[in-house]
C-alpha cells in the first residue's frame, strides 16, 4: 500500500503521536498544502490529460471565452468607466486568465484597457505555472499581478468581480457522522502502519452550529463533510469588495440536496491519474481530495458581509444564456470541437454537476445573461429572507 510521500507521511505520523489524533481538516490541509510535500505546493502535472483530473477549462477555451462575456456585461452596471478589477482565486494553470483576456484582446481591447487583473495564489508552483502562461500577454502590456492571499487585499477595496473556478471544493473539510447520541467527528490517528479513523465529539462548536443554521438533521449513520473555510473565505471576500459581484463556479448542490439522506457517506473523494482513489489514506500529498460544495451555506455567509444572491444556475443553463449555441453554427457536429463543446453541456455530466452563484453588493441586482435561464424554483437555496429589490427571480425549465 502506498501511503503517499514519505516526507510528508513522517510529517503527519510525527504530529499525531506527538498530539494525539488530528481533524480530518487537519489531515486535509497538509495533504494538498503543506508548504513542503502538499499536492498543490510542489511542481509537477496536476489539473488536465497529464495530470490527475480536468476542469472545464481544460475541455475547451469557449467556456473561459463566455465567463469573460459575461463579466464584461456586468462592468457596465458595477462601474461603465475606469479602472475594473477581476480578482480571480485559485486559477490552477491560468487557463481561465489566458483565454479570458486574450478574448478581450480581440474583441474588447477598450475594456481591457482599464481592466486589472488580479490572481490570488498560494502554491508558488502554481504561480510560476501561471505566469509562465500569461507571459504574452503580460508582455503585451496587460495590468496582471499577483499576490499570495486575500489578506494582501485591503477592506473595501474592489471595484469589480471575485471570481473562482473549482476553488471551493478544495478547501479541507470536517467530516461528520450522525450516531444515536448525536454528532461525532471523524479525526484522524495512526495505528503503527497505517492511518485510522476515531471518532470523537465536534472540536468545535461551529460545526453543531453550522447545520443549525441551514435547517439540516443528518439521519443517523449518515456522514457528511463542513467546509468552515469556505464560509471565513466568503467572509473575507464580502469584506474586500466595495461594489460588483462574487461569481463561484465549483460542483456542488444547495444544502437540501447536498444532505439528504441518500447521500449516505458525504461527498469527499480523491483524484489520483484520472481514476476515484478510494481512501484519502493513500497517495497522500500525491492525490487531490475534494469535497461537493455547500451552496446554501456560501450564501449565507455572503449575506453577512453584504452579499445578496444575484441568481444560482447551473453551467448548462448559465453557458446556453450566453450564447454557447451560436458558437455550434459553423461546426462539423462530429468535430472534436464540437463534441468538446457538448461536453460542457452535458445534463448527465459537467452541464448539471457544476453550479454558478452570483451575488452582488454595493448595487442593485443586475440583469445578467447567464442568469436569463434557471432551473431552480424561487427557494432553491433556502435562504431565510431576502431584502427588496434583490429577489432570486428564477423559474423551472
Amino acid at each position: 500500500m502506498d501511503l503517499g510521500h514519505p516526507g510528508l507521511v513522517e510529517k503527519l505520523v510525527a504530529c499525531i503521536e506527538r498530539d494525539g489524533p488530528i481533524s480530518f481538516a487537519a489531515f486535509m490541509e497538509a495533504a494538498l498544502y503543506d508548504p513542503e510535500f502538499g499536492y498543490y505546493m510542489t511542481a509537477g502535472p496536476r489539473i488536465g490529460l497529464e495530470g490527475d483530473y480536468y476542469t472545464s477549462l481544460d475541455v475547451h477555451p469557449i467556456f473561459a471565452e463566455l465567463v469573460g462575456r459575461q463579466i464584461a456585461q456586468a462592468a457596465e452596471a458595477i462601474v461603465p468607466s475606469g479602472e475594473f478589477t477581476i480578482v480571480e482565486m485559485g486559477a490552477g494553470k491560468g487557463l481561465l486568465a489566458k483565454h479570458l483576456l486574450n478574448a478581450y484582446r480581440r474583441d474588447k481591447p477598450d475594456f481591457l484597457a482599464r481592466l486589472r487583473y488580479l490572481l490570488v495564489e498560494r502554491s508558488p508552483a502554481m504561480v510560476e505555472t501561471q505566469k509562465q502562461r500569461l507571459l504574452e500577454l503580460t508582455d503585451a502590456g496587460v495590468n496582471i499581478a499577483w499576490v499570495p492571499d486575500l489578506d494582501a487585499v485591503s477592506a473595501d477595496s474592489i471595484t469589480g468581480v471575485f471570481l473562482s473556478n473549482e476553488l471551493v471544493d478544495a478547501f479541507p473539510v470536517h467530516r461528520l457522522v450522525k450516531r444515536p447520541l448525536g454528532l461525532r467527528e471523524i479525526f484522524v490517528g495512526w495505528d503503527g502502519s497505517r492511518f485510522i479513523e476515531i471518532e470523537a465529539p465536534p472540536f468545535s462548536p461551529d460545526l453543531e452550529a453550522y447545520f443549525a443554521r441551514i435547517g439540516i438533521s443528518l439521519e443517523v449513520g449518515q456522514q457528511a463533510e463542513v467546509n468552515l473555510q469556505a464560509l471565513e473565505w466568503m467572509r473575507q471576500v464580502g469584506t474586500r469588495l466595495r461594489r460588483g459581484l462574487v461569481v463561484t463556479i465549483d460542483y456542488g448542490h444547495a444544502a437540501a440536496d447536498l444532505f439528504a439522506p441518500a447521500r449516505k457517506t458525504g461527498t469527499l473523494l480523491g483524484y489520483y491519474r484520472h481514476t476515484v482513489s478510494d481512501s484519502p489514506y493513500v497517495h497522500v500529498g500525491q492525490q487531490d481530495l475534494t469535497a461537493h460544495v455547500d451552496f446554501t451555506s456560501l450564501a449565507l455567509a455572503g449575506q453577512d458581509m453584504g452579499l445578496e444572491v444575484t441568481g444560482f444556475t447551473n453551467q448548462l443553463h448559465f453557458l446556453i444564456g450566453l450564447g454557447i449555441e451560436s458558437t455550434f453554427a459553423d461546426l462539423d457536429p462530429e468535430s472534436p470541437q464540437s463534441a468538446a463543446m457538448r461536453e460542457l453541456l452535458r445534463p448527465d455530466g459537467m452541464g448539471t454537476t457544476y453550479k454558478i452563484l452570483i451575488q452582488h453588493k454595493g448595487m442593485s441586482a443586475p440583469q445578467l445573461d447567464g442568469l436569463r435561464s434557471r432551473p431552480y424554483f424561487l427557494d432553491a437555496l433556502r435562504l431565510p429572507e431576502r431584502r427588496p429589490g434583490s429577489p432570486l427571480e428564477s423559474v423551472t425549465p
